[in-house]
């Protein structure tokens, strides 16, 4: 019973710690801590994505929360270490706090947790999932998820493969709950399946395209020398090869069929031949009109138009030709009376 007794007070103790270390090094990226129990005292290392923010002006921060830990959380002469993290993009701590703090901010919760997922998936992890709970835009709460990539749910993978990291923000409408889980880019899953295949005696060279043939095994000279003294020793097998060079192929029985076949079967029409002109038979040419040449076209009356017509003098008829008086001649002319002049009807 006292071991067990003793084994949740040193695991509340711990948890105790790490929640009073987030919550005083949330502006320095707190990743987590770790705690050594050694024979000068208890070793306190943490992990923080700003160094420089965590240990304050010339150590400000830490003599505080090395006060703080041996008189509230009952440490044994604490001895705080200082690392950062090496890559704080695959800590899931880090990018909560980092989604917590755009959120306090006043930024949208959407652009801010896919800003954050590209970020992790760039530094090379296998899947993200971000959870956002609260009264996120309105006075109503619910869950919002965004998910890329794999990240395991169950067994001996999320348990190993999958980081989990808390957060919360503090907004005018309550308080919002950040949860991020990260699946980390070495793990190896029990369906991923490498095949390497080792060279055989009879596998020379591997050719692949693009590139330059790999030799896997070099040919002696040795072996070549060989290969040419047993093929001297064996005249037949020269003879045999020529011999089948020299062979023709037996005659296929079918050969006739298919050229039958051949023939009955009506030719496919492609595109192109349909789309040209057919040419035209005998009786359609004859009946089709020829074309007029240039000399039977002016040797051709032109037609006259109306006004051509009515421009041009007409022909009398032989009516009005006999209504017309006609041109005296110089005997009735003689014949006739002179009209007498005035100056004569005078004298008379």
């Amino acid at each position: 019973m006292p071991t067990t007794k003793d084994y949740l007070l040193k695991k509340y103790q711990r948890n105790a710690i790490d929640e009073y270390l987030a919550n005083e090094l949330k502006n320095a990226e707190y990743g987590g801590v770790e705690l050594r129990r050694t024979p000068l005292g208890d070793r306190v290392i943490l992990k923080v994505g700003r160094v420089g923010l965590a240990i304050g002006g010339r150590g400000r921060n830490i003599h505080r929360i090395t006060e703080r830990l041996r008189e509230d959380f009952d440490l044994d002469n604490p001895q705080i270490e200082v690392t950062e993290v090496d890559n704080p993009e695959i800590d899931p701590r880090i990018m909560a706090f980092r989604l917590a703090s755009s959120l306090e901010r006043g930024r949208h919760f959407r652009r801010s947790a896919h800003g954050i997922i590209r970020r992790i998936l760039s530094s090379g992890a296998k899947g993200v999932e971000i959870k956002i709970s609260g009264k996120i835009t309105s006075q109503r709460a619910r869950v919002e998820t965004f998910r890329a990539g794999f990240v395991a749910k169950a067994g001996d993978p999320a348990e190993r493969f999958v980081d989990v990291g808390k957060a919360q923000a503090l907004i005018r409408r309550g308080l919002i709950g950040v949860q991020v889980h990260i699946m980390q880019g070495e793990a190896l899953l029990p369906d991923d399946i490498e095949i390497t295949a080792e060279p055989t005696s009879t596998s020379m060279i591997v050719v692949t395209e693009g590139e330059e043939p790999e030799i896997i095994e070099e040919i002696s000279e040795e072996a070549i020398e060989d290969v040419f003294e047993e093929l001297e020793e064996y005249p037949e097998i020269e003879e045999e090869i020529k011999a089948t060079k020299k062979e023709k192929k037996p005659k296929d029985e079918f050969a006739e069929l298919d050229e039958v076949d051949k023939v009955s079967k009506p030719k496919k029409v492609t595109k192109k031949e349909e789309a040209k002109p057919k040419k035209a038979t005998k009786k359609e040419e004859e009946a089709k009109p020829k074309k007029v040449t240039k000399k039977e076209e002016e040797a051709k009356p032109k037609k006259v138009t109306k006004k051509e017509e009515e421009a041009k003098p007409k022909k009398a008829t032989k009516k009005k030709e006999e209504a017309k008086p006609k041109k005296a001649t110089k005997k009735k002319e003689e014949a006739k009376p002179k009209k007498a002049t005035k100056k004569k009807e005078k004298k008379e």
